[in-house]
């Protein structure tokens, strides 16, 4: 049985959203910017790359002495971070080049972390940004049974102990994406709005020579050529994961997932009273804004805000854009979230007490 589709009853074209993306327009004009990636961007890749490839090849060298190893792992965990945040989603929504070839091709980094590419495009992309935070459309807020991130899920005695379990989860969220989210998600027929009976065959092909070649690269080669005994090779494997899962956790719980985070329902007939725009403003929230280290860090999902309503606008642009829109919703009274980043993950770690007990 299909999901009912839904749909936002106000028009996308508000007085607020109109404002913003004028003078967000102004903004690239004015400055003769591209909204992809510029020359910041480019030496961004190279950084990253050469982390990535970088420590790898140190982990294969047998130069390093066991403790560097596995801060070598850890390195390696983080080259992938980066490259999730900084590369695959951005190229996964247009948002990295001009070219949609060029933008398909890179997206394609997703399978090289071992996540794959084309169930996060549909999943992310025609779910969660389509309907941020709606209960049984978002699959970004529901992966999870054990943790109870949305007020429709059941309530569980065990949830009453979320806030303990589930922070001590998130380093093994890698895996659990990587090793079995992937495939159930390949399962799954609804996403969004968008029914899909019958996934191609070749994503199928796809996925299983891509998760093939991630566990080769990742853990095979190394428990062939690194000189150290097998244990610690997948101690290292695990610190790896550690890092990655960790940071996904952290960086993404707390964007839509606070104590104040909305989760609005459609009326019976499918119907959100609400505006794309101002839900998106609304349903999102961001952590750290004002620091530029962490926007580099995070490719930009700290400023969540922007990036919800233009995800085709390379996340470089984020930390000025997040000026012209934090003034915008001021201007059109629209609540507009900014936490220290300390203050979000605090009120995350309340969300989860909160949602852990009865209404």
């Amino acid at each position: 049985m299909e999901t009912i589709k839904i749909k936002f009853g106000m028009p996308l074209q508000s007085p607020f959203y109109k404002d913003i993306k004028d003078r967000t327009e102004e903004y690239f004009v004015s400055r003769s910017y591209s909204r992809k990636a510029n020359s910041a961007m480019i030496l961004k890749l190279l950084i990253i790359a050469t982390l990535f490839f970088g420590s790898y090849a140190l982990l294969l060298s047998n130069l390093i002495n066991a403790a560097g190893m596995f801060g070598l792992a850890l390195l390696f965990g983080f080259s992938m971070v980066l490259i999730a945040f900084n590369i695959s989603h951005d190229a996964s929504h247009g948002a990295l080049f001009r070219s949609p070839k060029l933008n398909t091709l890179f997206s394609y980094t997703f399978n090289l972390i071992g996540v794959n590419r084309y169930i996060w495009d549909i999943k992310h992309n025609l779910s969660h940004h389509a309907f941020t935070n709606v209960p049984g459309h978002d699959m970004d807020i529901e992966q999870v049974k054990i943790v109870r991130l949305v007020p429709a899920i059941k309530l569980k005695w065990f949830h009453r102990y979320q806030h303990i379990y589930a922070p001590a989860l998130y380093p093994f969220a890698s895996l659990y994406m990587i090793f079995i989210k992937d495939f159930q998600m390949f399962a799954t027929k609804q996403y969004g709005n968008s029914t899909f009976h019958d996934h191609p065959r070749k994503e199928y092909f796809i996925l299983f020579i891509s998760k093939l070649f991630y566990f080769s690269y990742a853990l095979v080669i190394p428990l062939i050529v690194i000189k150290l005994p097998w244990w610690q090779i997948l101690i290292g494997f695990l610190l790896m994961h550690f890092v990655l899962g960790t940071m996904l956790a952290i960086i993404l719980f707390p964007v839509h997932a606070l104590e104040d985070s909305p989760f609005p329902e459609p009326d019976e007939e499918g119907i959100i009273n609400n505006s794309w725009a101002i839900h998106q403003v609304e349903t999102s929230t961001n952590f750290g804004a004002n620091s530029r280290l962490l926007c580099w860090l995070c490719g930009g999902l700290n400023t969540h805000i922007v990036h919800h309503l233009f995800p085709s606008i390379c996340h470089i642009h984020y930390y000025e854009l997040t000026k012209i829109i934090r003034e915008g919703a001021r201007r059109h009274n629209i609540k507009f979230r900014d936490n220290s980043t300390a203050g979000a993950l605090v009120s995350h770690l309340n969300f989860l007490k909160m949602m852990g007990r009865p209404s």
